[in-house]
């Protein structure tokens, strides 16, 4: 990593950015090796994500994702890496009670090729239930403080926000970063055992048939056209049914947001309007594809493109720059996908994950390690982030959570 003089903010994003001085001086192994060890949970500032066999095994580029996120928000916030290993100090069992999660992620019995993000999906709704925070894929590199991506909405006494989460349209969300309050009870009705999106799993092991299921009825039409309608642009290889199998928790969201009546007195939809912060997740989260299109070699090339001794003049030496000033100054984080199987182009996390490519998201001299070193470095001057209205549904019904 280059030093301080190497990255001086230029002066047409000086109104944005400042630079920030980073408390936590340890080397990446030392933060690595400190996130093996049990942490009693104390407070709701709480980091959650899941890597399957543990941290010391995922990837290098999702380490070093995890070691900034330390950097970026400790002190005041614990991050979490759960697995899935009994043995382990970080076993989700430890952390997370039984009964809020699927017979098939707590017997091991899950198959098929997305066992790591369905297990995510499942850990998500736990964590945020029983002890509050910000769930987040590990495939995201952060670029705003948790305080300020909605946090400081769900803590003021005087907001009525008790959940945000980034949305793409209507009442669909990405889920790669959802933030909570301990105990809160939408998050309870979509994600726990005996409510909904864990009640739809079953007798499954993995996500094939799920549309099927009579909750989902109003999802098993739904296609690519909305979504395209929205700019986002991918090349799916697969069928929507696949993608919306895939996505089930988001449809178990849909669902709630159109439930006036839970069955219980609780009004999900009212709930959905006033008491969930949605933000613009094209602005937030893909700024990059937003600023260089979708298709993962796309943002992979600004990446890699050398920064030091590059042509300045040229068109993609400056569509680069662009690219990395925008997540920088205007993105709360950049969530790198893998989409393993379901796009025709390789997404961005499944070029990082190539042996060729094990330190791409870093090299020295490239764009890639001007967004990592800015990401820690460089503070945003704005002071809110792009939030959107949690429209009421089109559709409503009064029916309980598990009411087909």
């Amino acid at each position: 990593m280059g030093d301080l003089k190497d990255f001086t903010i230029p002066s047409e994003y000086q109104d944005q950015l400042e630079l920030v001085t980073i408390t936590d001086k340890r080397s990446d192994q030392d933060i690595l090796q400190d996130l093996t060890q049990y942490g009693p949970v104390t407070s709701e500032k709480n980091i959650w994500a899941f890597w399957h066999s543990g941290v010391m095994s995922m990837p290098g580029w999702c380490q070093r994702n995890i070691t900034d996120w330390v950097r970026i928000c400790s002190p005041s916030w614990t991050v979490r890496i759960l697995d899935n290993n009994p043995d382990s100090p970080n076993y989700a069992l430890k952390y997370v009670s039984a009964d809020l999660l699927p017979e098939a992620f707590v017997l091991k019995q899950m198959d098929g090729p997305y066992v790591g993000p369905h297990s995510a999906d499942f850990l998500r709704g736990a964590c945020l239930y029983q002890h509050g925070g910000v769930f987040i894929d590990v495939g995201c590199i952060l670029l705003r403080h948790m305080d300020r991506i909605g946090w400081d909405k769900l803590e003021d006494p005087n907001s009525p926000y008790q959940v945000a989460v980034p949305l793409m349209y209507g009442q669909t969300v990405a889920n790669s970063w959802v933030a909570a309050r301990k105990g809160d009870p939408f998050i309870k009705r979509c994600k726990n055992r005996h409510d909904l999106f864990t009640h739809l799993w079953k007798g499954h092991k993995n996500h094939e048939g799920l549309i099927e299921n009579p909750l989902l009825a109003f999802g098993a039409g739904q296609d690519f056209d909305e979504s395209r309608a929205s700019n986002f642009h991918w090349d799916f290889a697969v069928p929507a049914r696949t993608v919306m199998e895939y996505i089930t928790q988001v449809l178990a969201w849909q669902r709630l947001t159109m439930l006036e009546d839970a069955g219980d007195g609780f009004s999900c939809a009212d709930y959905w309007q006033r008491n969930v912060y949605c933000f613009d997740v094209l602005k937030e989260a893909w700024a990059a594809e937003d600023e260089v299109g979708f298709g993962g070699q796309k943002l992979f090339d600004v990446l890699t493109m050398r920064r030091e001794g590059g042509d300045k003049t040229s068109e993609q030496y400056k569509k680069a720059e662009r690219a990395i000033y925008r997540m920088l100054s205007q993105a709360s984080f950049q969530k790198i996908t893998h989409g393993k199987g379901l796009t025709k182009s390789l997404a961005v996390g499944a070029l990082f994950d190539k042996p060729e490519n094990v330190d791409a998201d870093r090299a020295s001299g490239t764009f890639a390690e001007l967004l990592r070193y800015g990401s820690v470095h460089f503070r945003q001057k704005r002071g809110n982030i792009v939030q959107m209205e949690a429209k009421k549904p089109p559709q409503t019904l009064k029916k309980g959570v598990l009411e087909p």
